[in-house]
């Protein structure tokens, strides 16, 4: 049995729509976008935006990876997957987006190879059931580190406090701050290190975690649903962060 589609917008943890931008043919000119010179990230946008706001959300990533000092090309759909292991970092937002297996292998290999990985919010909801993942899907959910399970009980989407790990560089100095966002419950794999969440009545709930694939450096963001979250400093600065400390070029100039 599938996932069934999320209700806004599609956590392994056994823990006013903003107006939509231009079409896609303003994510998918030729011309990279961002800065000329600088450490590349792709960012790959793919799926359905009727429960993601995923075409202006795209806009608000391209601006804060350009503003960390990322040369950036964005694309729709997840072909440019096949070159990932030119980018020195990839960054994925896709919601139910169409993946060929050829395609996540040859991410899986980019990362292994030192290609740093970003991944956001229900880039996590595999089309496959839980119980019975498919090869693709078993390949992302353990690139990424983890899998939606359910939106968990109602309501689904609430204002909250998002917490941070003062002991990692990711989140270090990043004061807790104040969301409304929807809820995710995921299933995170052993190596998982969960480095901001929330806290709920049945404890605490994931909400970004980091993790190492071969030379490579992945983190998961929960949060990005819709322009309220990326209207939030808090998060721009988290994802920020993350493109920086899974960043291959930036990892070589510190000596590691």
């Amino acid at each position: 049995m599938q996932i069934p589609r999320p209700r806004h917008a599609p956590v392994m943890h056994t823990g006013t729509p903003a107006a939509r931008a231009p079409g896609p043919t303003a994510l998918t000119a030729g011309q990279p976008a961002g800065r000329a010179t600088g450490p590349a990230a792709l960012a790959v946008i793919s799926g359905d935006d009727v429960y993601e706001d995923l075409f202006t959300a795209a806009s608000a990533l391209q601006g804060a990876l350009t503003d960390e000092g990322f040369a950036v090309r964005t694309r729709l759909g997840t072909a440019s997957l096949d070159s990932a292991a030119d980018a020195d970092v990839a960054v994925l937002y896709t919601a139910l987006g169409r993946f060929t297996t050829g395609q996540r292998e040859a991410l899986a290999r980019a990362v292994h190879g030192g290609c740093g990985l970003v991944a956001l919010h229900s880039t996590t909801v595999l089309a496959s059931s839980p119980d019975q993942l498919d090869p693709g899907d078993r390949l992302l959910a353990e690139l990424i580190g983890s899998r939606y399970l359910s939106h968990g009980p109602r309501p689904h989407e609430s204002r909250f406090q998002v917490r941070l790990d003062p002991d990692h560089e990711l989140t270090a100095d990043i004061d807790p701050f104040e969301v409304t966002h929807e809820h995710y419950r995921l299933a995170t794999g052993p190596d998982a290190r969960v480095v901001a969440w929330r806290e709920t009545g049945s404890g605490t709930e994931p909400l970004v975690h980091t993790r190492r694939n071969g030379n490579g450096r992945v983190v998961y963001l929960q949060l990005g649903h819709d322009m309220r979250i990326w209207g939030e400093p808090g998060m721009r600065r988290l994802v920020r962060r993350a493109a920086r400390w899974v960043c291959r070029s930036g990892r070589a100039q510190n000596g590691e």
